[in-house]
């Protein structure tokens, strides 16, 4: 063994005891379940020996260490090997060999310097005589690291990396590991072009800021703010160099790796200037003002103070804000900020020739793709369930909009005749003409629609929707009245304004190999102009451009007359109202109708599930129905049909948690008879894969700190009594977890051999569930 690899590992062990403290509790009072997952979980991995987490999980691996911390911290000392998992993405790593022999440059001796200084600032909890050799490593990790990726050496971003490295040293070990982590780290969570102050990043923050919090963007703007001057340290280091408590960024960092998602930081610098947003107005009004470095200093500063306790409730309000954007940003701008190569780097793309640098300067407004409206719309109209169950952590809801955050509540501000020559069905029209020739009517106009999406809201609609999207037409000429009207929003401070990107026609370029009359209303071949241009398009091509002259005069022609404006606006609001009132799907429901009814419903409601109008499978592969007869232990089933058969009493939505602590999500069934598990393979179907006869039922048991997880054991009575199964099961205990093998117990009146058990966790409705097991062995007891 390399002596000098001993000494490392001993600093590096010395190093984490910093984070033994967050959560306050030892492992043994943490969740026992995720100390018990994780490690079983973690054990699993280390014995592929060569295998990566995808061939011992079948490709979950690291989404099952997600689901297992479920948005919570970590505890402390499992920290480093769960990070370790989440960075690499549960493979195997390639170490590297770190270089210790330098070419003494200027370079390499001011990366030593920043080192040393950095260490002895660091307060990281380490004797004095432990500080060259931490010196030594973090050289070690950097100069490796711009050897293999050809970086010169620049201070600022030197420091950078350095605050990111100062949270990794403390919780992994080894130093090939730590490395590979930090590369990684780097690679997929900081963006690229950061630290040039006209950088992409910045924005793109301020995009989401504008589409949340106009306001506060507002303000930002007229105090001539720009996001590089304050949040430039916020992504370049995922906050660790503006939290000064480490432990905050131990936690923080445990979140976020979990959300695996680099677009995080945007939301959690959204959370932290709309709390400072009233400060930031008294600081603008108080006598003589506040120069730009104050108040850049003092949004730097924000995070500043924040507390491990307090980091689940900032992640959890940034989440909300993350959930409810439209994704296209995204694919717009991920390929170039993350991924190979995405360093912080200072100056690969200059101002003038970065294409998504302009197009993210020149936005009006957060941009939606073609793709992303019709497929929510898609959704929205074809969903036939009550709503999805969505999660506050992991990856599943940061990558997708759910059904509540659909973006489909459109306004089509064309003109007149080209709404009535087809538009999407859940678009309303807005003549944005009206806004300068007869600004009354435009504001009657406005209001109505308004109106229309609060009641659409109320009941609803698969039209109603938070978010606000402008459709124009996508030819600059006759979108210059859409600008405007967008503009008049976000002065009015109109939260969740976006504008379909390339406007109707990338809507109809992108549905004209479909059906158009399917899934348009009204739709016109003769009038539609995008399919009178889609036929002439090689000709289009071929002609000249016309002059500014022809330009004006194509505008005209597309501006419906006064007259026609006048009379479209008048009756604007009650149509929209007759409209969301006659629909189908939205009419009002008396009491004796109780439970028919969609409408009211605007949450998820995991134990109603109805059929799809789409199954791919046949009835002759799955059992779609309770059948007592039938041995159903391993069978397939037809989870929406079987959950509503005739026969059960009640199901619930919960989890099965195996000896070695894994878990499967499914539904336990409750019959007269039998208690089932169906452990689901898709949102299809299911497998049974417990039936159990209730009569041998011999203890329901849980722990008191975890009322959730409930233990049943199975067995039969032994003894000369006559007493039923029911007798020995009594109340609810402080029990241990169920033995491996047979186990005996004694009652005042008998005594059991315990055969078997089962343990499901149910985060709701655990004492019903139990409540209705009782009683239905009660009253079979009773019955013998």
């Amino acid at each position: 063994m390399d002596p000098d690899q001993d000494k490392t590992d001993d600093l590096l062990a010395s190093l984490g005891d910093v984070g033994t403290e967050v959560g306050s509790e030892n492992p043994s009072d943490n969740d026992w379940e995720i100390v018990l997952s994780l490690e079983t979980s973690l054990q699993l991995m280390e014995e592929s020996s060569g295998s990566s987490i995808v061939d011992v999980y079948n490709g979950t691996g690291v989404d099952r260490i997600v689901e297992i911390c479920r948005g919570r911290a970590i505890p402390s000392h499992l920290r480093g090997k769960v990070w370790k998992v989440l960075l690499t993405d549960g493979m195997q790593v390639r170490h590297e060999e770190l270089i210790s022999v330098f070419e003494m440059s200027s370079d390499q001796m001011s990366l030593r310097n920043d080192c040393q200084r950095f260490v002895e600032s660091a307060n990281l909890s380490n004797p004095p005589e432990d500080h060259p050799a931490l010196t030594s490593l973090l050289e070690s990790v950097l100069s490796t690291f711009m050897k293999t990726t050809t970086e010169q050496y620049v201070q600022e971003k030197n420091l950078y990396y350095l605050h990111l490295l100062k949270p990794l040293v403390t919780q992994i070990s080894n130093e090939n590991d730590l490395y590979v982590c930090f590369i990684n780290l780097v690679r997929d969570y900081i963006p690229r072009d950061v630290l040039n102050k006209d950088g992409l990043p910045f924005h793109i923050f301020r995009l989401l800021l504008l589409y949340h919090e106009p306001e506060a963007c507002s303000l930002m703007d007229s105090l001539r703010i720009s996001s590089s001057s304050f949040a430039k340290g916020w992504f370049a280091t995922m906050l660790s160099s503006a939290i000064a408590n480490l432990e905050s960024v131990l936690v923080l960092w445990d979140i976020y790796f979990q959300y695996r998602d680099p677009f995080l930081i945007y939301f959690l610098g959204i959370v932290l200037v709309v709390n400072a947003k009233d400060h930031l107005l008294e600081m603008k009004n108080s006598p003589g003002g506040s120069s730009q470095e104050a108040l850049a200093e003092y949004l730097t500063n924000l995070p500043r103070d924040l507390q491990p306790d307090d980091v689940v409730d900032f992640v959890s309000i940034a989440a909300h804000y993350l959930r409810s954007t439209p994704n296209t940003f995204r694919r717009m701008f991920e390929s170039n900020l993350y991924g190979s190569e995405s360093y912080l780097t200072i100056n690969t793309i200059s101002n003038s020739s970065s294409p998504c640098r302009r197009v993210a300067m020149q936005s009006l407004c957060l941009p939606v793709s073609a793709e992303e409206l019709l497929t929510s719309i898609r959704y929205a109209m074809s969903s036939n369930d009550e709503g999805s169950e969505t999660s506050d952590y992991g990856p599943a809801s940061c990558s997708s909009l759910q059904k509540s955050d659909c973006v489909r509540f459109l306004w089509d501000c064309r003109p007149a005749e080209q709404y009535n020559a087809g538009h999407l069905p859940t678009a309303f029209h807005l003549d944005c003409g009206l806004m300068l020739l007869e600004p009354v009517q435009f504001s009657t106009a406005v209001q109505g629609l308004l109106l229309a999406q609060k009641e659409a809201i109320s009941v609803g609609s698969i039209a109603g929707g938070e978010h606000l999207c402008f459709v124009g037409s996508g030819r600059e000429e006759e979108d210059q009245y859409v600008h405007m009207v967008v503009s008049s929003f976000l002065q009015r401070h109109t939260m969740r304004v976006s504008l379909l990107s390339g406007g109707y026609q990338s809507l109809h370029e992108l549905m004209f190999s479909e059906d158009l009359s399917v899934n348009l209303a009204d739709h016109d071949v003769t009038k539609c102009p995008e399919c009178i241009n889609q036929h002439h398009q090689e000709t289009k091509k071929q002609s000249p451009e016309p002059n500014l002259l022809q330009k004006l005069q194509q505008t005209k022609k597309f501006l419906p007359s006064l007259s026609a404006l006048k009379a479209k606006s008048v009756d604007l609001k009650g149509k929209f109202i007759d409209y969301i009132q006659q629909s189908p799907e939205l009419s009002h429901v008396s009491a004796t109708d109780r439970g028919k009814s969609k409408v009211y419903r605007g949450i998820a409601n995991v134990f109603s599930i109805e059929d799809e109008e789409d199954d791919p499978y046949s009835s002759d592969e799955l059992i779609e129905s309770l059948d007592p007869n039938k041995e159903l232990l391993n069978s397939l089933v037809k989870l929406k049909s079987f959950l509503k058969s005739e026969g059960i009493l009640g199901y619930y939505h919960c989890s099965e948690v195996m000896a070695n602590g894994e878990n499967f999500v499914g539904y336990v069934v409750v019959t007269d008879t039998h208690l089932y598990f169906v452990r689901e393979i898709d949102n299809v179907k299911g497998e049974v894969t417990v039936a159990r006869l209730l009569n041998s039922v011999i203890k329901i048991t849980s722990k008191k700190k975890h009322p959730e997880l409930i233990t049943f054991k199975y067995g039969h009575l032994i003894g000369d009594s006559e007493a039923s199964a029911a007798d020995a099961i009594g109340s609810l205990s402080d029990a241990q977890s169920p033995a491996d093998g047979p186990e005996k117990t004694d009652s005042p009146s008998d005594s059991a051999l315990i055969t078997h058990s089962d343990r499901f966790y149910l985060p709701k409705n655990s004492k019903e569930f139990v409540a209705l097991v009782k009683k239905v062995i009660d009253k079979g007891a009773e019955t013998a």
